[in-house]
């Protein structure tokens, strides 16, 4: 997407994590370093620096079952043919689907 980006990951299991106390939750460490590290690179592809690249916040879901997760991994993979920009989900080369599920949405319009 031109705007935004969507993201589905499974956390990693707690007990690799180290957590500290007081510290910040797993998912929100994960995001700060992926928001680091793209607007990093981003503004050297654009030749910016000292500016925001992406908004401060984000938006996160916890996904508590199997209908859920298809529901939203659908809606992600169909936002580039909701907002025009491709015919096909297929067709957006900036989208990827882990093999386990990409079946269960082939061919979707």
């Amino acid at each position: 997407m031109s705007n935004h980006v969507h993201l589905v990951f499974k956390l990693p299991d707690p007990k690799s994590v180290n957590l500290e106390e007081n510290e910040d939750f797993p998912v929100t460490k994960i995001l700060k370093s992926l928001k680091w590290y793209s607007s990093l690179k981003a503004n050297q592809v654009l030749s910016r620096t000292g500016k925001s690249f992406w908004q401060a916040e984000s938006y996160d879901h916890v996904i508590r079952d199997s209908e859920e997760l298809e529901r939203v991994i659908y809606y992600t993979l169909q936002n580039p043919v909701k907002a025009g920009l491709v015919d096909n989900w297929e067709e957006w080369p900036h989208s990827y689907c882990k093999r386990d599920f990409k079946k269960a949405f082939i061919n979707t319009k």
